[in-house]
């Protein structure tokens, strides 16, 4: 297998268990891509992350569009990121234009794998978090290091302990993922600052002329200007004026997803309800549409109201003309913000701020993959629509199978596949006999 197939396939594959939001995929992606395909580096996804976590838009998408670029060039660049959006919104397509008959089985049948799912993703996380303290194991900072990850922990995620817990009514804050990396890049210029002074390191490499970094940001943004203006040509030639203001109000979307997955949910619903998509279409089909099933909740949002829209303007083929526009509004704008935040830190990257948060932007993820942990936990205890099967139960079949993960991989090494496919005949058969 080439590398770009590799690479496609590897992006598929992680969309399609792609269940928990942005940052539960970090761990997942570098699984695939560094770990099991060589495609990149450690280093160079790192600087991914940084990128990534510094833009709005699909994470998991921007990744993988970074890993697509430094593996296989400006095809694995487009490729890499639509293979990571492309399952979530085929799947949300199904859902609305196939199977809405069969919406309540279907989707009682989806929560019951998801619980399986969610322990899996508990798994991979655990993975990630454990191998970045272990880089630190012989540092004198790893204590730091651990009040760090465990303080990002409680104050993004204590909310969502305690409404696991029971205590529904909490008036505890909860800070958001973009307040605290902005604060981890506020600490950590300050942090360098005061060590290092205004001095920057001294590099050996010859320092790019302006010209030099321009030149490919350019290439790389005409990209995905053509790609968005492909996928959303048939659009405007249903309706250019419709099609226009519907492209609009989706960049701008977009560029304003900070937040995570949850959060554009409110950006969108200011933006397109009731114009776009009735109230009722958004929050009792869509909405439950994007939390169940895996993929960005941003692509998939954007081509579910695409779908909507289009729907009521063309039948059909304008409903699928509209979700291909939506769809490529969701891509083009996530990776290329993520590619001029990514070439501004290859510009940047001499500073010693930079190198204090490459150094401390993985203890910072882990602890936000804990709040992701807690919150996957919740939605699980939440989301299931069958009675006979409460809260409190979910919770411990979640705890069960998660340590069922645990000793498959630590003892018995087997591989994602495995756990997988374990977990799902766990979760859907207890849920089903349980559920009758």
């Amino acid at each position: 297998m080439g590398k770009l197939s590799s690479l496609v396939f590897s992006m598929l594959k992680v969309g399609v268990i792609g269940f928990g939001g942005g940052n539960a995929l970090i761990p997942v992606i570098e699984e695939e891509a560094v770990n099991n395909k060589k495609l990149v580096t450690k280093e160079e996804y790192n600087k991914d992350i940084i990128a990534a976590t510094l833009t709005p838009g699909a994470l998991p998408v921007e990744l993988a569009s970074g890993v697509g670029l430094q593996s296989c060039g400006l095809r694995g660049m487009i490729l890499g990121g639509v293979a990571m959006a492309l399952p979530g919104a085929i799947f949300t397509l199904l859902f609305l234009g196939v199977l809405e008959n069969l919406s309540q089985e279907v989707t009682l049948q989806v929560q019951y794998a998801s619980i399986g799912i969610t322990a899996v993703i508990m798994c991979l996380l655990t993975q990630y978090i454990q191998k970045t303290m272990k880089e630190y194991k012989d540092s004198r900072w790893r204590p730091y290091l651990w009040i760090v990850m465990l303080g990002v922990f409680l104050v993004t995620g204590g909310k969502t302990l305690l409404q696991i817990a029971g205590y529904r009514d909490n008036a505890l804050p909860r800070f958001s993922t973009v307040a605290v990396l902005l604060l981890t890049i506020l600490v950590s210029i300050i942090f360098s600052f005061v060590r290092y002074s205004t001095q920057r390191k001294k590099r050996k490499k010859k320092k790019q002329s302006i010209q030099a970094a321009t030149r490919p940001l350019v290439t790389r943004t005409l990209l995905w200007l053509v790609f968005f203006g492909l996928l959303s040509l048939p659009g405007f030639l249903i309706s250019a004026h419709a099609m226009g203001w519907f492209d609009a109000k989706a960049l701008f979307s977009s560029l304003m997803s900070f937040g995570g997955g949850d959060a554009y949910l409110t950006i969108a619903d200011g933006l397109f309800v009731p114009d776009y998509v009735s109230a009722n279409e958004f929050y009792n089909h869509l909405v439950l549409i994007v939390n169940v099933f895996p993929g960005s909740i941003l692509c998939k949002t954007l081509t579910g109201i695409g779908y909507y829209f289009g729907k009521s303007l063309g039948g059909t083929a304008g409903a699928l003309a509209f979700a291909a526009g939506g769809f490529a509004c969701s891509v083009a704008a996530s990776c290329g913000v993520f590619h001029v935040i990514y070439q501004l830190g290859d510009w940047l990257e001499d500073f010693n701020v930079f190198i204090v948060i490459k150094k401390v932007i993985r203890v910072v993820v882990s602890g936000l993959l804990l709040t992701v942990m807690a919150s996957l936990i919740f939605s699980g205890m939440e989301m299931n629509a069958n009675p006979k099967l409460p809260g409190f139960t979910v919770l411990i079949m979640i705890g069960v199978i998660y340590g069922i993960n645990l000793l498959m991989h630590y003892r018995f090494q087997c591989k994602n596949k495995w756990l997988i496919i374990v977990s799902l005949v766990i979760s859907m058969g207890v849920c089903n006999v349980l559920g009758v």
